[in-house]
């Protein structure tokens, strides 16, 4: 009887430590810039521009990422990404420029087009795709390390050292992934993986849809609408164990049970979406998302609605991993429209779920889009994805 994991390629955690590491600089800004913008001299737009700048950015460079990934080998690309990565976290230091602040994350959104188109097709192209779903959970898990290191270990440092020296150090340690980034193999595209060469666009086609509400549900309605939900159900903040927490402290350890989700709960969910087939993995996932996020913006409190946002990132992490792994396996060219798909859900998600509730002024309309968009996603899933052939013995 096969076993549900199977250990990930020697590549493939390679790959993933390395593409860790670049995160630590464009994470700790998400951290820090909303908080101590002032001291840098930035105005509350500038931050938002800031921080959206390097996926705004991507529409034009996953594009690029591809089309070099065609003619130039991997074994180059990724370590002149990463270099480049390392680059732009020093560039950070230089926090009294806007122009350059914002030079240095339109680079930084270049140099993460080619980590992640190069790394994630080279460590597909050494699997089936029967473990597509669970090889993305692995990527995804280990990579979502370096942005925990970012948010939390870089803010701790900023808080500690200063940000110009914690920025510096960031950097240093950003340096362990080009020596870990080298010697990755080119992958070049010849045929479609064996997903299904019958109707093969419409397919693609999905996967794009399905791509675009990931990156506008998760990214977009809830992760940047939920600390205005928060502060409507706690006020100041909230009394734990003896300690006062504000809503800044318990938005930011909420939304990091995504990230240990990702990096303990993927490699199991996306195996269980290989086995029982991505078309059945969207529908029960995105299903049981929508009616999570339908729970939370009915809930009355934290106690419902906690446990309702942490049962939503189970389902993204499940859907991440097995829509990832799908796109990844149809080539690069898809694959490429796919993130970009996902980047321009991402960018547009928090500016709707924002215009939205300023319309309407009711703190969870963000989620209640985001619930509309994983119902649609989820029928979506049904209506287009065709069951998978059982492999033959």
């Amino acid at each position: 009887m096969n076993t549900l994991l199977h250990r990930p390629s020697r590549t493939a955690v390679r790959i993933s430590l390395a593409t860790a590491f670049s995160l630590l600089g464009d994470q700790v800004l998400y951290s820090v810039l909303p908080v101590h913008f002032q001291s840098f001299g930035l105005l509350p737009y500038q931050v938002g521009v800031l921080l959206s700048a390097n996926r705004w950015i991507r529409l034009l460079t996953n594009r690029l990422a591809h089309r070099a990934h065609q003619r130039v080998p991997a074994s180059l690309l990724f370590p002149a990404a990463m270099a480049l990565g390392v680059a732009t976290t020093l560039m950070y230091t230089r926090t009294s420029s806007f122009a350059w602040l914002l030079l240095a994350r339109l680079l930084w959104g270049l140099a993460w087009s080619f980590i992640r188109h190069v790394g994630v097709l080279a460590i597909m192209s050494e699997v089936t795709a029967e473990r597509a779903g669970q090889t993305m959970g692995y990527y995804n898990g280990i990579a979502r390390l370096g942005a925990v290191g970012g948010l939390f270990g870089g803010a701790l440092l900023v808080e500690t050292a200063g940000f110009a020296p914690a920025i510096v150090m960031l950097a240093g340690i950003s340096l362990m992934s080009i020596p870990l980034s080298l010697g990755v193999r080119h992958i070049v595209d010849e045929e479609p993986s064996e997903i299904s060469h019958s109707g093969t666009q419409g397919r693609d086609a999905t996967l794009l849809a399905l791509g675009f509400s990931l990156g506008a549900v998760g990214p977009g309605f809830v992760m940047s609408t939920l600390g205005h939900v928060l502060q409507s159900q706690l006020g100041a903040g909230i009394d734990l164990m003896g300690f006062h927490l504000g809503v800044a402290t318990f938005t930011g350890a909420l939304l990091a049970v995504r990230f240990v989700l990702d990096s303990v709960g993927a490699p199991v969910l996306g195996a269980l979406g290989d086995r029982f087939g991505l078309r059945f993995t969207g529908v029960l996932f995105f299903a049981l998302g929508a009616a999570a996020l339908s729970l939370a913006t009915t809930a009355q409190g934290i106690g419902t609605l906690t446990p309702a946002v942490i049962a939503f990132f189970l389902c993204s992490t499940a859907l991440t991993a097995a829509v990832s792994g799908a796109a990844a396996q149809r080539g690069s060219e898809v694959y490429s429209r796919y993130v970009t798909a996902g980047d321009i859900g991402a960018a547009t998600g928090p500016l709707l779920g924002w215009i939205a509730m300023e319309l309407v002024d009711s703190p969870v309309l963000g989620l209640a889009l985001g619930a509309g968009f994983y119902a649609l996603a989820a029928a979506i899933s049904a209506t287009f994805l065709r069951r998978r052939a059982r492999p033959s013995a």
